[in-house]
């Protein structure tokens, strides 16, 4: 930054924080297409669908932990993250309504919770020629609900008001 650029504001400070630790970061236990036995020419589209499944549990996360009366604050975090959200999208030639998205990523989220084995079943046969392939669909599964609440624990546990 030069000497009179403008320091962004705390709140686009961190929704980049979380986009960095939790959507972006590949590293939190990630279920690798190795473990999965993904098909090596799958691997890209697999990374790409991992990220968007962060970015996703990361928003609704937010989301949820942005209640008005006990973390007002949080709300200005979940408008600049969801302005940063567009930005990645745009920047992967993705036209989102934040909308829409917004609806979507919830009942995404609600899907996992409500049948895990069949949401883990159903987002892994993108990359298996046999959509009754068992094999290793209940880690996942148990892997990304952990994931959402780790998350969801994440937003709420160190946010300070």
């Amino acid at each position: 930054m030069g000497w009179f650029s403008k320091k962004p504001s705390w709140e686009v400070m961190y929704a980049q924080r979380l986009y960095d630790a939790f959507a972006a970061s590949d590293d939190l236990g990630e279920m690798t297409p190795q473990r999965l036995r993904i098909p090596l020419a799958s691997y890209r589209r697999y990374a790409d669908k991992a990220l968007s499944q962060r970015e996703i549990f990361c928003f609704v996360a937010l989301m949820s932990a942005a209640s008005p009366v006990q973390r007002p604050n949080l709300q200005l975090v979940m408008m600049a993250f969801s302005r940063l959200l567009e930005g990645k999208f745009r920047d992967r030639g993705i036209s989102i309504d934040m909308d829409r998205f917004a609806e979507q990523s919830t009942q995404e989220v609600e899907r996992m919770f409500a049948n895990p084995f069949e949401w883990a079943q159903h987002w892994l046969s993108d990359f298996r020629d046999d959509p009754n392939d068992n094999h290793m669909v209940f880690l996942f599964a148990d892997h990304c609900t952990r994931q959402f609440q780790a998350f969801k624990a994440g937003i709420e546990n160190t946010y300070r008001a």
